[in-house]
């Protein structure tokens, strides 16, 4: 049973308009926005064929909220399932799209571009075109580097180049421009800058792929969602009916095309509900995020601006850290540009009485390290300090968090030589669509069992990480090679006395080590052949069971099956075939959108008391653990916008310190609102800005790591890899403040 605190309780008592909420971490904003939603239906404010639509940020967050209204849903004596509809960005713009192609020119069956093909067709494009402008990577490189002999920076520069050119054309299609149209603004100028060519040049030749193809990519979804929306005002209305509620949370990272679907689809007296948190907006750098969109929508007339200030996440302590934070951000700024970059509310505690209280305060549970470490002694201490804390504490959680994911890998390493149990958080290392490609082929073979190219691709999609071992190779080629002729697979899979292609192999001398592989595949496909029969999620539980042992990879195993079970309920009369082609459209990325990615799979850290995960500050926002280690916390993974800061985005072998991604940027929008002078402003003035800009989105970053932690907060810095590398002024601030508060309560 649900027991709202009060604020919450004033946000449940909305029944329509424009409502804008401010939720501090910790406060239960899923919960409430939830609840809202059943209570919207469970009153009647949305007819048999209307829907409260929840527009979330990613596809965790779609099961999570899906899930919990669901409950509630059921707790009020409905059905679940009927009257909300929850989706991201991706996903309700794939509904609006997939519902009328037409109204965009698009067949109904439109292709939506993997990912992974979209990179290669941005890498071919840029490394051609670098290729062909060689002068280019000389005009920007420093002058005592040679970038075409040395391999190193080469390799660096592609990677640089290929950011640069998918950063543009992300922009571009965010602004709804063309490649075309951004041509012909550059023909009406004298003079176009390197950078600017580069990015429209390779913005042409990416979109003539897509064309060959006759794909999209995610970025056109989004686009094509807001033309369908403004091409036929009967479509728009019949939308605006159907979800004539719409609850969007993390607005704080709403983009300039989120805001202007859902204002187009809420129109001038919809219903709509904002919630976010300022302070958490970590997502800005290099796109058109920002949690401006939330502040200035908070101020409208008209909008009902509510706050959800509570937090039974943390200790008073840790509270007391994170809200200082936000004091000394506002009143003694170090930049005066990033002023009120965090913002109010403070976090309060959690009222008295209340079902869900802070946990009791830990003081001594905070540590904010001076110690000078270089980047091995870092990760040593906070190993050492695990093995010491890990023995007494095996009922508890516990997090080490990095900003970038190479840092991760590191201490990922480290931990598992000393002996201790590691959970990754990091980049996924295997995907969604990999997952559902080996659960595509096993159905495949069970559903056309005598074909040998068949079998002979799911070997090869079984053993594609071991095929790279050097000591692999030459007994998975000779598999490979049997299998494709294999001209009776009956014979293999189900031999009799008189025909046993294995045994044949036997004889003709293979080596013991490929034949144990075609035992092997033998002995799996006879077994799922056995497990035909069960229901479709059943099957590919079995499955699952015996191909992956990582955590994650059974997660997203599972949600596929859920998948095609709901599949098999809307359509009980569907074959095998069917359900295969409800997992190709996920191996080709078109459900990606509508649940599914890398990150996605609804991790909960109270499944690995005991264990240590390792992840990003990025990956662990909305998570909470006992113990949190905060890593690296220097002037260069957390600058300040200070003469003596570091930054990630300028790289050692540029010239005069430029950040070119953003120096292209900048000029880029300058271009898309036919600003002049800002197309043709000197080097090194965008630089200045985005340092502004992301020491602004790392001070939230450091707030969401804080926020992390319920009982006990441990913090450290590194010199880095030159050994120059300063403590990252906020944590000064922040060990100042609290060896304060420890003399003036002691």
């Amino acid at each position: 049973m649900f027991r709202p605190r009060p604020h919450q309780r004033a946000v449940l008592e909305y029944r329509s308009g424009k409502m804008g909420i401010s939720a501090v971490p910790g406060s239960g904003k899923t919960h409430t926005l939830s609840y809202l939603a059943a209570r919207l239906i469970q009153e009647g404010y949305v007819a048999e064929d209307q829907e409260v639509l929840i527009v979330t940020l990613v596809n965790s967050a779609v099961d999570n909220f899906s899930s919990r209204i669901a409950g509630f849903v059921q707790e009020f004596g409905m059905l679940p399932g009927t009257n909300y509809r929850v989706r991201t960005l991706h996903g309700l713009a794939h509904d609006i799209v997939r519902e009328r192609p037409d109204l965009v020119g698009l067949s109904t069956q439109f292709e939506i571009l993997d990912e992974r093909d979209s990179y290669r067709i941005i890498e071919n494009a840029t490394v051609n075109w670098l290729h062909s402008n060689p002068d280019f990577i000389l005009e920007f490189t420093k002058p005592d580097i040679d970038p075409f002999q040395n391999g190193k920076i080469r390799d660096k520069w592609k990677e640089l180049a290929i950011n640069i050119t998918a950063s543009f054309i992300r922009l571009c299609k965010d602004y709804q421009t063309t490649p075309e149209q951004i041509r012909e603004k550059l023909d009406s100028l004298k003079f176009i800058h390197p950078l600017l060519q580069m990015g429209a040049d390779v913005y042409a030749d990416y979109q003539r792929a897509l064309r060959f193809r006759g794909a999209l990519d995610f970025d056109d979804l989004i686009r094509l969602a807001l033309d369908a929306l403004l091409t036929d005002a009967n479509y728009l209305q019949r939308l605006r009916y159907r979800w004539p509620y719409i609850l969007e949370d993390e607005a704080q990272d709403s983009s300039r095309l989120q805001e202007l679907i859902l204002r187009t689809l809420v129109g001038e007296s919809g219903n709509w509900v904002r919630v976010g948190d300022p302070n958490q907006a970590i997502y800005e750098t290099f796109t058109t995020a920002s949690p401006e969109f939330l502040r200035n929508f908070l101020k409208e007339n008209g909008v009902q601006a509510k706050t959800l200030p509570n937090s039974g996440r943390s200790t008073h302590s840790i509270i007391r850290l994170a809200n200082y934070l936000i004091w000394w951000n506002n009143e003694h700024p170090v930049h005066e540009e990033l002023r009120g970059v965090l913002s109010l509310p403070y976090i309060e505690p959690a009222p008295p009485g209340d079902p869900q209280p802070n946990p009791p305060d830990q003081p001594e549970g905070i540590y904010l390290i001076d110690r000078k470490y270089d980047s091995n002694k870092e990760i040593h201490a906070i190993v050492q300090s695990l093995r010491k804390w890990l023995p007494n504490n095996q009922d508890k959680t516990v997090a080490v968090l990095v900003p970038r994911n190479e840092r991760g890998a590191k201490v990922v390493e480290a931990l598992r030589q000393n002996g201790i149990e590691v959970v990754e958080l990091l980049q996924s290392t295997q995907s969604t669509r990999t997952i559902a490609e080996i659960l595509c082929n096993v159905l495949r073979v069970l559903s056309d069992p005598l074909s040998p190219r068949l079998l002979e691709e799911l070997y090869q999609t079984l053993r594609s990480r071991e095929a790279k071992r050097l000591d692999f190779t030459d007994t998975y080629n000779k598999v490979k090679s049997l299998l494709q002729h294999c001209e009776r697979v009956e014979d293999y899979l189900a031999p009799t006395p008189e025909r046993n292609w294995l045994e044949q192999q036997k004889k003709q001398g293979n080596p013991d080590e490929v034949i144990s592989e075609l035992v092997w595949l033998q002995q799996s496909v006879r077994r799922w052949q056995a497990a035909a029969l069960l229901p479709i999620d059943q099957l590919v539980l079995t499955i699952a069971q015996d191909l992956f042992t990582a955590h994650n990879d059974l997660a997203l195993a599972h949600k596929l099956a859920l998948v095609l079970e709901h599949a098999r309920m809307i359509n009980p009369l569907g074959q095998l075939n069917d359900f295969i082609a409800e997992l190709d459209s996920i191996v080709k990325r078109q459900r990606k959108i509508i649940g599914f990615s890398d990150d996605d799979t609804g991790f909960d850290p109270d499944q690995h008391k005991g264990k240590v995960v390792v992840a990003t500050i990025h990956k662990a926002k909305g998570l909470e653990w006992d113990r949190v280690y905060l890593m690296s916390v220097n002037n260069y993974d957390f600058p300040s916008a200070q003469p003596y800061d570091n930054y990630y985005a300028e790289k050692y072998f540029i010239r005069d310190e430029l950040n070119l991604e953003a120096e292209a940027l900048f000029r880029l929008r300058a271009l898309l609102q036919n600003d002049l002078p800002g197309i043709f402003i000197e080097d090194g003035y965008a630089t200045q800005r985005a340092r502004v800009d992301y020491s602004a989105e790392r001070l939230r970053l450091f707030y969401v790591g804080i926020t992390r932690a319920r009982s006990e907060l441990v913090i450290t810095w590194n010199t880095g890899q030159h050994e120059s590398n300063q403590p990252a002024l906020p944590l000064v601030v922040l060990r100042s403040f609290w060896e304060q508060q420890n003399v003036s309560s002691s």
